[in-house]
């Protein structure tokens, strides 16, 4: 999953059928970043795959203008000012459908009502966290610019919509990172590792940060210095035990090595921390069936079974592995149980 991306220049097709990908399995934050990249990508001359890009970034930013006006509607109703008026612009933003926006503007408008005058926080600050990048100065790089041109988004907004998929409290976590590491994470996004390092490496300079640490793992991996990312991984979760990406990405580091005693120790780890549980006994039948243990795979993915987030998956994978043994009375009723019948 960390290591899936590969960051050299891509054209505009590469992006489309990543958003499509993304906008199907309903991850709509990366499905619209992805579609903006392919618009500022494509070609001018193409004007089917124009249509197909405006047409994905407002449905992505549809469902998500939705989502936010729910959690706004949510704040509003537990006093949370800040956070609904934080809710509502990025819906208003977002929304592609003039009744979304209608909606949104409505929201605003019940914030305007006597003694609930509008919060005075900017609205893309507190939405990432409630550390407000904007406030920061930039001395070593420069100022950052708000205003990405290319894609109509605030850095911040694009940032924001980029880290909610992260687990636990990372999402916030990584914004109250401020500015620097703002800028730096889109320049990664953008592929432009040689950019993001030096802003990364001065920011460990003054503190050690187990993020920071980890981001900079990852520029090593892709850079094919895979021995100094181990090294890097081990040492962000020296700094933080329970950071779930680090953990994540040592088990896809091992893995891409074939080292699968290292990367079923790490799983082992995080299954007794209690790290993503579901995620990490759904890993641990895959880790098993690739080093060929049949029989631990199973025994793995039947647990799985149990949680209700990854009892899918786990099905999915268990009934080929039945089917492929003969038992194919399990296999069937493993697919009309979790699969609604599918084969």
């Amino acid at each position: 999953m960390f290591f899936s991306k590969i960051f050299k220049k891509k054209d505009h097709l590469h992006f489309l059928a990543q958003a499509g990908k993304h906008l199907a399995a309903e991850r709509y934050a990366d499905a619209r970043v992805d579609f903006l990249e392919a618009q500022s990508r494509c070609p001018a001359e193409a004007a089917e795959e124009q249509r197909q890009i405006q047409q994905g970034i407002a449905q992505a930013g549809n469902h998500l203008a939705e989502l936010n006006l729910e959690e706004g509607a949510h704040a509003l109703n537990a006093g949370e000012l800040n956070k609904a008026f934080d809710n509502f612009t990025l819906a208003r933003q977002l929304a592609d459908d003039p009744k979304l926006r209608a909606r949104a503007e409505a929201g605003l408008k019940q914030l305007d009502e006597p003694q609930q005058a509008p919060p005075a926080v900017a609205p893309k600050a507190a939405a990432h966290g409630g550390s407000s990048c904007a406030s920061c100065k930039d001395t070593g790089h420069g100022a950052v610019e708000l205003e990405d041109q290319d894609s109509g988004m605030h850095e911040e907004d694009r940032f924001f919509l980029l880290v909610q998929p992260l687990p636990g409290d990372l999402p916030r976590r990584y914004a109250a990172l401020g500015e620097k590491f703002v800028h730096a994470y889109l320049l990664i996004h953008e592929g432009n590792d040689a950019k993001a390092l030096p802003i990364l490496q001065e920011m460990l300079l003054s503190s050690e940060n187990d993020i920071v640490i980890y981001e900079v793992a990852l520029i090593m991996y892709r850079a094919g210095r895979a021995h100094e990312c181990e090294e890097l991984l081990n040492r962000s979760l020296r700094l933080n035990p329970s950071n779930a990406t680090s953990y994540l990405a040592l088990v896809h580091l091992h893995a891409d090595a074939r080292r699968f005693p290292e990367a079923l120790s790490v799983v082992s780890r995080m299954l007794e921390l209690g790290i993503l549980p579901d995620q990490a006994q759904l890993m641990l039948g895959e880790l098993h069936e690739a080093s060929g243990d049949q029989t631990a795979a199973l025994e793995a993915w039947s647990k799985a079974l149990e949680l209700p987030s990854v009892a899918r998956p786990a099905a999915e994978r268990l009934i080929p592995l039945l089917a492929g043994q003969g038992r194919e009375a399990e296999a069937k009723f493993l697919a009309k149980k979790y699969l609604k019948g599918c084969c």
